[in-house]
């Protein structure tokens, strides 16, 4: 009767640990279907996505030696950058920031260096063009993930739009 009894009492739990197993396989699908900030472009060919709405008369690129000296960013806490600005920023305030980070927690330190540089800017733009201190008026820094980007010109909105669609 004993091994009858034992026989039966391994069998239900055989049973049991079949159906839990199958319970808690559940879904192939990642618990968090929420998207993250990834991109596998760079912040270059994000930047020439934008090049081509922003339709800018002459860029120069921002070199990585002067984000410390002049801007106060932390070379060490950027994974990849492009930073292109007017030819001649005393004329025309266009200009297009895409930083990727390697230490997502200076994500928001970065964004008040560009906050701050935007703000200088527009001083400036308003003793010489009110259609450039606009342009400054308009700029949003935006913060996604390890991700921080703004874009100043008269096709802003659309140069957003192209940022926005580029980093997900």
């Amino acid at each position: 009767m004993k091994k009858l009894i034992t026989v039966f009492a391994l069998a239900a739990l055989c049973v049991v640990i079949a159906l839990g197993s199958v319970a808690c396989k559940g879904s192939d699908k990642p618990a968090n279907d929420v998207p993250s900030a990834v991109t596998t472009k760079s912040p270059a060919e994000i930047y020439n996505a934008v090049a081509a709405v922003a339709k800018f008369d002459g860029m120069t690129v921002v070199p990585t030696r002067d984000y410390t000296d002049i801007y106060g960013i932390d070379p060490a806490k950027v994974d990849s950058s492009v930073w292109y600005m007017s030819e001649n920023p005393s004329l025309n305030a266009d200009e297009v920031a895409i930083f990727k980070l390697s230490d997502e927690t200076y994500a928001e330190e970065l964004s008040k260096l560009f906050k701050d540089r935007i703000a200088r800017q527009l001083q400036v733009a308003e003793t010489y063009s009110p259609a450039e201190a606009s342009k400054l008026e308009n700029a949003e820094v935006v913060v996604n993930g390890s991700w921080v980007y703004y874009c100043v010109g008269a096709e802003a909105e659309a140069m957003m739009k192209v940022l926005r669609s580029e980093i997900k």
